[in-house]
């Protein structure tokens, strides 16, 4: 075993010189990209040597969880208490009368443990309440608050990764340390949020966490085994390759890791079909195992990986044999989108436009793929032959991406089939979107078609200057020729994916729906303002107000929004300064502006009571109080600075009417504590 974590530690070291960070931009479609950039981990930490002064011993508190684990026979127990004991009073031993029948005077936890094996935390706290009234001053034992806290981030944990609530097992576990953490199951839950969220650094940092670590620390070479199986979905093939290497200093992981092999040779092939940046072609060997793979077990995810390689090297019909296969087995979106860019790659566009269309209700998420599939029949000139589903599909798609180009097609094709209160429209959103000349131009020659000469004065006045050649061009633009074509609506207000996504707390899908857009034009304010809410949901603080300040520098969002989605930011990041001077500097409405203030106000209080200045906190809390009613934390937060300050009596009122308000064992704690100070028998 010694021999085994001493070569996992020499790996680590070796590892952070294989690595090669990916360039900045590359991408694999479906696979997040990472870098696993792993650093050399730290040694052992430094043992200090004991305190020779004078300690006191411990009391009937501290000895509470030594009694009950001799109680209830748990020698293992006992002895790993004995020796934080040993470390918190150097010289401890353990008292003789440790395993007599009634020893230890100390106080009976034994309800608190049935009722965290019971996961009833409402209930621990009551009982912790009832023991504190019968025992002034107890706290409960440093283990039982220990493991009370962990079980409850575990509990908490577990139930957001079975609801799929990513957000909230990203906040719960960035209080693990990767390198430290010994439940692997917890870790496997971060990599699983952090995937949905496509937080790359995340993945990285929990991924090196877990593969190389301390000595001490390191995991089986089993629950190595399968975590880097699961990084074969995260992970581009160089790193993993090296990853790979480095591990196998250690001869029995080495031989273990030989059954990656196969799934290694898929993530190469993957990563140079989908463009990954620096990956090679793969050899023959590489090739021949997949297909190998693909024609004996039919796999779909072996077809797909052959059919999207053999479209890369641009043999278009082996690509559609492959898919081909795999709709046999399964209509699926991605045997749709392989066999129709199949076709097209053959120069077949009316049979790959037949192919789509026959399969619009698989490709129901699919909108930016289906852009340029629909778009085919809208190109040519004279083609009425569009099912309506079609414009309907196509329509949406434009809208949900906010693809400029795409809109200003289907407006020329509604103008050209003298269509033009929709074709006004279309043109419309394309301008919005994107401003270009061309859509400015079908805008203008729309409104002269319908007669809107003070509209298009106004469009002249407003646009006239920067575009001079779109307006000189409408006198000798010629009339669209009498015809007919498929029904066009104006666009039906469908909302953008990215918005969808908002609003569902799908930020990472949110964002990179964004990332996307952003890669083929600007953002505009609005969108920029969109942007900042889905960084803060995942907690992007730095990008967050990066996006909230451009959008409010544009004009962006609605009313205040990007004030005040910006005054969030700086009030989670603790820039209390900050979120002041914007205050001053940007009218809110009144609420919002009450909102910011008193959040705040609170967050100085915090500070002040943390640094022990109890007088500030109070100070901070009654300015508070002027705009905005105190929660019962801020209340007990109140009671407990005038407890500090010797003002017990109002501290006990405090704490008195807030108990009649809500039973909080908290409250009754305080007026246990201010009974003792005070003297006051229970």
């Amino acid at each position: 075993m010694t021999k085994t974590i001493n070569t996992r530690l020499l790996a680590g070291t070796i590892v952070a010189i294989l690595f090669v960070a990916l360039p900045a931009g590359a991408t694999s479609p479906g696979v997040p990209q990472v870098n696993l950039a792993i650093a050399q981990p730290s040694g052992d930490a430094k043992t200090g040597q004991a305190d020779t002064q004078t300690t006191p011993a411990p009391d009937t508190v501290d000895l509470a969880a030594l009694y009950y684990y001799a109680r209830n026979g748990e020698a293992e127990r006992v002895e790993a208490e004995t020796r934080r004991l040993e470390r918190k009073f150097p010289g401890f031993a353990p008292p003789a009368d440790l395993y007599a029948p009634d020893a230890g005077g100390h106080v009976d936890e034994t309800t608190l443990w049935q009722l965290y094996e019971r996961d009833d935390y409402a209930g621990i706290e009551q009982e912790i309440s009832r023991i504190a009234a019968s025992h002034p001053g107890w706290e409960p034992s440093e283990d039982f608050r220990s493991k009370l806290e962990r079980r409850k981030l575990r509990f908490a944990m577990t139930r957001a990764n079975e609801a799929k609530d990513f957000v909230t097992v990203i906040r719960l576990g960035a209080k693990l340390d990767p390198a430290q953490e010994t439940e692997i199951d917890l870790l496997w839950m971060m990599l699983d949020a952090y995937r949905a969220n496509d937080m790359q650094e995340g993945l990285t940092a929990v991924y090196r966490g877990i593969l190389f670590r301390t000595a001490e620390k390191a995991f089986s070479d089993e629950l190595v085994l399968t975590t880097l199986q699961k990084a074969m979905e995260d992970i581009p093939a160089a790193d993993l390759r090296a990853a790979i290497r480095a591990l196998s200093a250690d001869p029995e992981l080495a031989l273990s890791m030989r059954s990656l092999s196969l799934d290694l040779m898929r993530r190469e092939l993957g990563d140079f079909a989908s463009g990954v940046a620096g990956a090679p072609q793969p050899g023959p060997e590489v090739i021949a195992a997949v297909r190998t793979a693909a024609e004996t077990t039919q796999a779909p995810e072996d077809l797909a990986l052959m059919g999207w390689y053999m479209l890369k090297i641009e043999q278009p019909d082996q690509a559609a044999n492959f898919f081909q296969r795999m709709l046999q087995k399964k209509v699926t979106p991605e045997a749709v989108r392989g066999m129709t860019l199949s076709l097209s790659h053959q120069s077949k566009d009316e049979e790959a436009y037949t192919f789509v269309t026959a399969h619009l209700d698989v490709l129901s998420g699919e909108d930016t793929f289906l852009l340029d599939q629909l778009s085919f029949p809208f190109k040519g000139e004279g083609k009425t032959d569009i099912d309506e589903r079609v414009v309907t599909r196509y329509s949406e798609a434009i809208q949900k991406t906010e693809s400029s180009d795409h809109a200003r097609l289907i407006g020329w094709y509604a103008y050209n089939s003298r269509q033009f209160e929709p074709a006004r429209a279309w043109f419309a959103k394309a301008f919005q979107w994107t401003a270009e000349a061309d859509s400015l131009k079908g805008l203008a020659l729309t409104l002269t078609r319908l007669g809107e000469k003070k509209a298009l004065a106004e469009l002249r006045e407003k646009y006239g200057e920067a575009y001079q050649t779109v307006f000189a061009e409408l006198k000798s633009a010629a009339e669209p020729r009498e015809r007919s074509g498929k029904s066009v609506s104006a666009p039906a207000g469908v909302q953008a994916g990215y918005l969808s996504r908002l609003q569902k707390k799908d930020y990472g899908g949110c964002v990179s729906e964004l990332r996307r857009l952003e890669s083929k034009t600007a953002l505009r304010p609005d969108a920029q303002v969109a942007k900042g809410w889905c960084l803060l949901g995942l907690n992007h603080l730095a990008e967050a107000r990066q996006a909230f300040t451009v959008g409010l520098a544009g004009g962006g969002g609605k009313a205040d929004d990007a004030a005040y989605g910006l005054g969030l930011t700086l009030l989670r990041a603790n820039l209390t300064d900050d979120a002041e001077a914007l205050l001053m500097q940007h009218s809110l409405t009144p609420l919002r502006d009450r909102e910011l203030r008193a959040e705040l106000l609170w967050q100085r209080a915090r500070a002040a009571f943390d640094q022990k200045q109890y007088r500030v906190t109070l100070e901070a809390l009654n300015a508070r109080l002027q705009i905005m009613p105190e929660a019962v934390g801020i209340s007990q937060m109140r009671a407990w600075s005038h407890y500090h300050l010797g003002n017990l009596a109002q501290s006990r009122a405090i704490f008195a009417q807030l108990n009649q308000v809500m039973a909080d064992p908290a409250n009754t704690r305080g007026i246990a504590a201010i009974n003792e100070r005070m003297g006051v028998s229970q």
